[in-house]
């Protein structure tokens, strides 16, 4: 098994809790996909979410990473291979 470091961050839970423009938007989406009658337009839907999600995913690991600069939030544990 290869060696990695295991990073833990702590956060506060209610900066989890999506936003009312969080809700509204997921509102919005939900809507206009229960509308569609046509499966090639669900799947550029869907292909569009995907994106979405893996640029937000690519942001959130960009910030962890600048989050860590600050070591007093900051738990790391080395697990050697």
């Amino acid at each position: 098994m290869a060696s990695f470091d295991l990073i833990e961050l702590s956060l506060d839970p209610s900066d989890v809790t999506p936003t009312l423009e969080d809700e509204f938007t997921a509102t919005v989406v939900k809507n206009e996909i229960n509308e569609l009658d046509d499966i090639e337009h669900l799947k550029i839907a869907s292909n569009q979410l995907v994106n979405v999600i893996m640029q937000r995913q690519a942001i959130i690991r960009a910030l962890i990473k600048r989050l860590t600069l600050d070591e007093k939030n900051l738990k790391i544990q080395r697990f050697d291979g």
